[in-house]
């Protein structure tokens, strides 16, 4: 056998080694684990949208470790465990892993379609409605992201940047925004007219305060919509300053 044919299949017989090697390690690599915490109204259609992930549901495993899991899913969040949680405390077996999975430095996702004081958004009273949604901002706060079940896997994944899908308020008047108006007070900034509504999160309040603004940049908004007649706190125009990215529309 001359040399070029002994190099050759040397090379050849490395290859196979490395591919096979390849092979056992894509086999034997486990799948991400996801800690499903609350009653899912349609458990199928979850596991089919997380198929790729190995799902342990908490009402069946009451022992189960957050500390486990590479991922916690909160699928329904009743109006009682959002005031409770809000306050940082722990209501029933649910509260008590997610508090757990907080303290732990872990992100918390709430699916969204489970958010009971959602649906109520068409007859409550904006008032009584924004009581919630500061509740809502408060546990976002604390490292809880909302995402939708048609995101779900590709947020977990880190394939798509995390995003609300809820952009106003109950009753809400949205504005359109015109063209530029020739104002920046206190680092408030004007909105280009080609900037699209969708790219814009609406802040339903009369008082913006720092952590506000903060729950809304750590979801990933950077362009937020204010009520007519807001006033924005001194701390809160600091955090605008201190981040340049970060344009409110007036």
């Amino acid at each position: 056998m001359n040399t070029d044919a002994l190099v050759e299949l040397i090379a050849k017989r490395v290859m196979e080694q490395l591919l096979a090697l390849q092979s056992s390690q894509a086999i034997s690599k486990p799948m991400p684990s996801v800690l499903v915490v609350g009653d899912c109204d349609d458990r199928v259609q979850l596991e089919q949208r997380l198929a790729g992930f190995q799902l342990t549901y908490s009402a069946e495993q009451p022992s189960a470790d957050p500390a486990a899991f590479d991922h916690v899913l909160l699928t329904t969040l009743p109006n009682s465990l959002l005031s409770a949680l809000a306050i940082g405390l722990e209501r029933g077996d649910e509260g008590c892993v997610i508090v757990n999975s907080l303290l732990l430095g872990k992100t918390v996702h709430i699916l969204e379609e489970g958010i009971a004081y959602r649906r109520f958004r068409e007859t409550a009273t904006p008032a009584f409605y924004q009581v919630f949604q500061d509740k809502e901002t408060t546990l976002c706060s604390f490292g809880m992201k909302v995402v939708n079940l048609g995101q779900l896997s590709s947020v977990l994944t880190g394939a798509e940047t995390f995003a609300r899908t809820e952009s106003a308020a109950v009753n809400e008047v949205v504005y359109q925004v015109g063209a530029p108006r020739e104002k920046n007070v206190a680092g408030v900034k004007s909105v280009c007219s080609d900037l699209q509504m969708h790219d814009i999160h609406m802040l339903d309040k009369r008082v913006i305060g720092e952590k506000d603004l903060r729950a809304c940049y750590e979801q990933g908004y950077r362009h937020i919509k204010l009520m007519e007649k807001a006033v924005v706190t001194p701390l809160a125009k600091d955090f605008i300053r201190m981040n340049k990215d970060l344009v409110l529309a007036v």
